[in-house]
């Protein structure tokens, strides 16, 4: 049996019955007559199969069927239907025929191997990631524990410190990766309460330093004011917001979601975070090193703001992660 095949040329030798195909859309088109020839059946037992493949909704006919124009055995040109290769398949799997048999074995045999091929293929492309991704922290534990050997250079700890922070970082993209970010535990006790009166103030004080724009912070509704108010709602008589650091992160998100100013949204939400976290002595690290540089600040506020509705809880994680 020969399974040699030559698509490029547009034909296939299938066990030394060779069928001249059109290739179109990425995929293979054989008329009627050429499935007849294929399979070594009549075209009305085909056409039967085609029908009834249709009947039972195993395929549709707007995507597996196309007309095209050829000449037909009296030489005449004529709009004759062709059928994609989704159809071949299923068509060979149902005549009953020598060739038909021959046909099925081939096939299941080419699926077969390109399943085990891309299974395997993909499992080593998996491992492969995963050994360099557990390589690299142990690379990072090596430095780390070296670095803090007495004697040490302050340098080789700076060197230390950093790597372990990017260590960490890549924790936080390969749990964003697979959706398994945790919520950190915070802070409930609060110093500070934010009020519309006061994030108004917040918002007067910066239209003092960003002059360039007489529209910044003025208000298109009363959608600010729902946004501040929303950070404190209660359900059932428990906030839905316990902690300060939820409180905090969903204040930016809002803000920043609902865009309820003519100008500045961006810049106000990630101030009224700052004051926020401030005032609840959550901004600054014990070393009073920020959790949150600004370069993090500006990327997740601007992530924010391109972000989808349905990816607000990850957004929301993502925060929780950086100011833990």
């Amino acid at each position: 049996m020969d399974t040699r095949n030559n698509i490029n040329k547009g034909e296939v030798i299938l066990y030394k019955n060779k069928v001249d195909v059109r290739l179109a859309h990425e995929t293979v088109w054989l008329d009627t007559h050429q499935m007849a020839k294929l399979f070594g059946r009549d075209r009305s037992v085909i056409l039967k199969h085609i029908q009834n493949i249709y009947k039972t909704r195993e395929l549709h006919q707007k995507s597996t069927c196309a007309k095209n124009a050829q000449v037909a055995a009296d030489g005449k040109i004529r709009q004759m239907e062709s059928f994609n290769l989704d159809m071949i398949l299923s068509v060979g799997y149902r005549v009953n025929s020598k060739r038909g048999t021959q046909f099925r074995i081939w096939a299941t045999d080419v699926l077969r191997q390109h399943l085990v091929d891309g299974y395997t293929l993909n499992e080593k492309q998996l491992k492969r990631v995963e050994c360099k991704y557990h390589e690299l922290k142990k690379a990072v534990a090596l430095i780390g524990n070296v670095a803090s050997l007495e004697g040490g250079s302050s340098e080789a700890r700076g060197i230390a410190q950093i790597i372990a922070e990017y260590s960490r970082a890549l924790d936080l993209l390969d749990d964003f990766d697979h959706e398994r970010l945790p919520k950190p535990p915070g802070t409930k006790k609060a110093s500070f309460e934010l009020t519309y009166a006061e994030a108004r103030k917040i918002i007067d004080t910066m239209k003092g330093q960003f002059k360039d724009s007489s529209l910044m912070g003025q208000e298109k509704d009363n959608g600010f004011k729902s946004s501040v108010g929303t950070i404190y709602q209660t359900f059932g008589g428990k906030d839905l917001y316990p902690t300060i650091q939820e409180k905090a992160a969903n204040l930016l998100y809002f803000v920043t979601k609902n865009h309820s100013f003519v100008d500045g949204n961006k810049r106000i939400a990630a101030a009224l975070f700052i004051c926020f976290s401030q005032k609840n002595k959550i901004l600054q690290r014990p070393d009073g090193s920020k959790r949150i540089d600004d370069n993090a600040l500006v990327a997740l506020t601007l992530m924010i703001a391109a972000s989808k509705p349905s990816e607000r809880e990850m957004m929301i994680k993502v925060i929780l992660n950086l100011m833990a």
